[in-house]
């Protein structure tokens, strides 16, 4: 995987935010092997960051919006840290059949500080003058493909098949959520879901008395998955806290409440991974009462919690 933080400054794009670091490739539209234009629905951003402060209040993201020909949003994706460790920006994103005219970056903290850099498909090259071709004298055009050419015989021809050389690619085709191909040719994958399962026990001393959590914890998350504690209302232990679940797909986040939480507190736990609708895990705490859980979804690119995404 290419790291791009160390080239100069004349190939890269430097965020220089204090609360984190983030460079990213100012060629997003070349590819890094050899350096040639790729085809205009494909781009590959590539960089890195990392947050700058991992025990201050906020995380850091960075999301990748690919844009069309209209300005329209074909699609996006994210990578987050709040430990402090650099994570690399490296992933080839193919729209087809849309053309792709901008990739715009959007650097923030989840307390929506945010910086933001817009980078242009550039322009093809001119095509060549044929050799012996008088000036002025427009070349033979290239015959345009047959439209009846099925390479991958899956019943579609090149023309409407964004992606000729796979079978199972193709309109109508069944969509697999977060695998990274447009399946269906519909403009772009469709986002999959986090699954985890979030574990939870909590007590009380009395009928009067605030609940206290004895056991908080995820599991069975994708490895690498990313987990968010926020908590919301008067008299927080903490506004946010990050964590990242180990190659088993678990973290134990009991730890995080060394006492009993306050009436009136709201506590969500966030399951997010890259290209994915996370799963949020609400408890609303109230006094002499044990908290349920009330499990919402965070769309891509949203920062509040929805019942259906």
């Amino acid at each position: 995987m290419t790291v791009l933080l160390a080239a100069p400054a004349a190939q890269g794009y430097d965020f220089g935010k204090e609360w984190g670091d983030a460079t990213v490739a100012d060629t997003p539209f070349n590819d890094p092997s050899g350096g040639p234009l790729l085809p205009a629905t494909q781009v590959y951003p590539r960089g890195r960051l990392r947050d700058a402060a991992p025990n201050d209040c906020c995380n850091v993201r960075m999301t990748m919006t690919i844009l069309g020909t209209s300005g329209q949003r074909l699609t996006s994706y994210g990578v987050s840290d709040g430990q402090g460790v650099w994570k690399n920006i490296d992933r080839r994103v193919d729209t087809s059949p849309h053309a792709i005219s901008a990739i715009q970056y959007d650097f923030c903290r989840s307390d929506g500080k945010c910086a933001t850099h817009t980078i242009a498909r550039p322009p093809a090259p001119a095509t060549p003058t044929t050799p012996g071709t008088p000036p002025g004298t427009t070349p033979t055009p290239t015959p345009a493909p047959n439209p009846f050419v099925d390479t991958d015989a899956d019943g579609f021809p090149a023309t409407t098949d964004c992606s000729d050389v796979n079978n199972t690619v193709h309109p109508g085709a069944p969509e697999v959520p977060g695998n990274g191909i447009d399946d269906d040719c519909a403009g772009g994958d469709q986002p999959g879901e986090v699954t985890a399962l979030v574990r939870s026990k909590f007590s009380l001393a009395s009928r009067r008395s605030s609940p206290k959590v004895n056991l908080l914890r995820v599991q069975d998350a994708p490895p690498g998955a990313q987990v968010d504690v926020i908590c919301t209302g008067r008299r927080c232990p903490f506004k946010q806290r990050t964590r990242t679940v180990d190659a088993e797909g678990q973290v134990s986040l009991t730890k995080l409440f060394r006492k009993r939480l306050r009436d009136g507190v709201t506590l969500d736990v966030i399951v997010s991974a890259p290209n994915a609708i996370a799963k949020v895990s609400r408890y609303v705490i109230r006094r002499g009462r044990i908290p349920g859980q009330r499990t919402m979804c965070l769309p891509l690119g949203a920062s509040t919690p929805q019942k259906r995404c």
